[in-house]
């Protein structure tokens, strides 16, 4: 059966498509006179998101400034909000799909192309002096096609109007009555109450006067039997006055400023009475039938807790479609972008927008439907990030944080997020920053994942019935002649007959993946052989990964593991005490453990039996990485130049300094 969503019958509204922007706040205006920034929106749901400064809250500002709020919010344009002061501030709003309805209201300021109808509103301010040289900012707001732009008329302004709602606002003031009420403007813009002449205005006000007799009736007896006398003493007997209580004439707006919306208990708390008042604004809006339903919301997370987000963002996915109502918001809630599928998503990044719906990024429609599934809070504060390290597990996922603060470039000095995608996931995560064409991200990204490639030594040692010696290419060849005879090139006929033997020898069947790596071990000749063999490895890995594309780079580890490339580097030592802490109870069996490593002579026979160590013991790797993390971080001084020096954990210095800002050698 299909999802209920995707069969909704959507009718086709009038949406902004599109806001160009330059000269406004932190955006500038590019070298050849293009906005410095260019927003592309979807009809319905919109989720802007950005790190801090990005320029959200400018793009919401400026929205409301050109087109206006139908709560009458001023929006002023002050001098701090020119990026240049010696140049105008342009914004240029697109509408598209307009009604044939919509075509006859707007006709003076729309324009055809290709068949389809635009709406273009243009806002141009500037600083100058006038014949007094007094200092002012003038704003025009003007529509219509580019070079033949027409003043707007009132009427139309008041059509374009947005709803917008601000963080962090008093909404239970603003529903509360009173001279001041929203609620009572509401509810005399709602539609209801224009037809038929205001008939139903007029019925309300004759029955408040009706009412008012029925209070009449219990009042008058009390207070005029008291009074009476006491006005009669007042007067002279030849003016006699009898005092009266009569209605005065309530109208229909004063009637709305008496009431009050509420959820009828007491004591509502401040996120409730947020949401009432969200709904009330959006009465509104849906209630329109003329021009864009377009609601601006800033930092949703500011007006209700997270499972109200979670509600909200999922009531906006939904009724966006049903309702025609355009939503644009911000927010910094990694738990509610989590909720949001990617295809609502614009990314703001140095200066520049970047929708993350299918068509504009490399992902292909299988991965979207991953993202559904699978992107949660962990993973979604990447996009609040300056920079993104993927790893594929929880070692590097604590290890890596460690090694950046004993290299003096600790991650949250650079607005730089780990993301652990586990090992199935790399290239999906990637491409969301990469781009199908246009402006190029350039987001750093570095992906850090093994090579997982065991040296010959692992073989060494599995085969050790074979007697093999230190050079690798006799040992092999000595295999080669038990079993068949043949040479080394020769080897991939007979394979079946080599691992059948060594499968016979140990005891146990040879995996698929330990046959490949077998096969392609034999066929190395020499350690200049096996150098190129790694190299093109790693080549196939990184193609896989787009490596190269924009900012997004690979970092392997050579040959094997994260962990095996610890043990064969400057940092052995602190690793095999994490081990073993980790493992023995006792200081005795570390003791008789460090010695029985520290006697084999081979650096690289050594950290196979480190790592092997700890596969057969099954020892918690995380755990392993948060006793090394310690020991790194309380002996950092000491450790920078070697940790800075030492080739077998470049792969992750590099990584580090490629999200961080500095050059490296690749």
């Amino acid at each position: 059966m299909r999802d209920k969503k995707y069969c909704i019958k959507v009718e086709i509204i009038v949406y902004l498509n599109s806001l160009k922007i330059w000269n406004w706040r932190k955006f500038g205006e590019s070298a050849n006179g293009e906005p410095c920034i260019d927003i592309i929106f979807n009809p319905y749901l919109n989720v802007i998101v950005g790190e801090n400064d990005s320029g959200k809250t400018s793009i919401i500002d400026s929205i409301k400034l050109g087109l206006s709020t139908n709560s009458q919010d001023q929006n002023w344009i002050k001098e701090s909000d020119f990026f240049d002061i010696n140049r105008p501030i342009k914004i240029e709003y697109i509408f598209q799909d307009l009604t044939e309805e919509e075509e006859a209201y707007f006709f003076e300021w729309i324009y055809f192309e290709e068949d389809r109808t635009y709406l273009r509103i243009y806002l141009e301010a500037e600083q100058i002096f006038d014949v007094n040289m007094k200092n002012r900012i003038v704003k025009n707001v003007t529509g219509g096609e580019v070079g033949r732009e027409q003043l707007l008329s009132d009427s139309v302004k008041q059509l374009l109007t947005v709803t917008y709602l601000k963080p962090l606002r008093d909404a239970e003031l603003e529903l509360s009555p009173g001279n001041r009420s929203r609620f009572a403007q509401i509810l005399k813009n709602l539609s209801f109450f224009q037809e038929n002449e205001g008939a139903s205005r007029k019925d309300i006000e004759k029955i408040l006067k009706d009412a008012f007799k029925d209070v009449q009736t219990i009042i008058d007896q009390p207070v005029l039997g008291k009074m009476s006398t006491v006005v009669e003493a007042f007067f002279e007997k030849n003016r006699k006055k009898n005092p009266k209580i009569e209605p005065k004439h309530m109208k229909f707006e004063e009637a709305l400023r008496k009431l009050e919306l509420n959820l009828g208990e007491i004591g509502s708390g401040l996120g409730s009475s947020n949401l009432l008042f969200m709904a009330a604004e959006l009465l509104l809006l849906s209630d329109n039938k003329i021009g864009p339903k377009l609601a601006l919301i800033e930092e949703i997370e500011a007006h209700v807790h997270p499972q109200s987000q979670l509600r909200l963002i999922k009531y906006f996915e939904k009724k966006s479609k049903e309702e025609g109502i355009q939503y644009i918001l911000t927010s910094h809630s990694p738990i509610l972008i989590s909720s949001v599928s990617l295809e609502h998503l614009i990314l703001i990044y140095n200066n520049a927008a970047f929708p993350m719906r299918s068509g504009f990024t490399l992902l292909e429609k299988d991965d979207y439907n991953f993202f559904e599934r699978f992107l949660d809070a962990t993973k979604s504060n990447m996009f609040f990030a300056q920079g993104i390290i993927c790893v594929e597990g929880d070692a590097e996922n604590l290890l890596i944080p460690a090694l950046a603060e004993a290299i003096g470039r600790p991650l949250y000095d650079y607005g730089v997020s780990i993301v652990n995608v586990g090992n199935l996931a790399f290239k999906r995560y990637t491409s969301i920053f990469l781009r199908k064409e246009g402006t190029k991200l350039n987001f750093p990204v570095s992906i850090v994942t093994d090579m997982d490639l065991k040296p010959i030594s692992y073989y060494r040692n599995e085969l050790c019935y074979f007697e093999l010696n230190e050079d690798d290419e006799n040992a092999i060849q000595s295999i080669i002649t038990e079993i068949n005879g043949k040479s080394i090139k020769d080897l991939y006929i007979k394979f079946s007959d080599l691992t059948d033997v060594i499968s016979g020898h140990i005891g146990r069947k040879i995996t698929s993946d330990e046959k490949q790596e077998i096969h392609d071990l034999i066929k190395i000749k020499n350690k200049q052989q096996y150098g190129k063999f790694l190299i093109n490895r790693e080549k196939r890995i990184k193609e896989n990964f787009r490596h190269e594309t924009e900012m997004t780079r690979v970092f392997l580890s050579s040959p094997w593991t994260l962990e095996y490339a610890l043990a064969e580097s400057s940092l052995s030592t602190l690793l095999q005490e994490s081990i073993l802490e980790a493992h023995y109870k006792t200081p005795k069996n570390r003791v008789l453990k460090k010695k029985e490593w520290d006697e084999i002579d081979s650096t690289e026979l050594r950290s196979v039996e480190i790592y092997q160590f700890v596969l057969e013991n099954q020892i918690s790797k995380s755990v392993i990485s948060q006793l090394l993390a310690s020991k790194i971080i309380d002996n950092k001084n000491e450790l920078f130049t070697l940790i800075s020096n030492d080739n077998k954990i470049r792969y992750l210095i590099d990584a580090i300094k490629h999200v961080t800002g500095d050059a490296y050698d690749i």
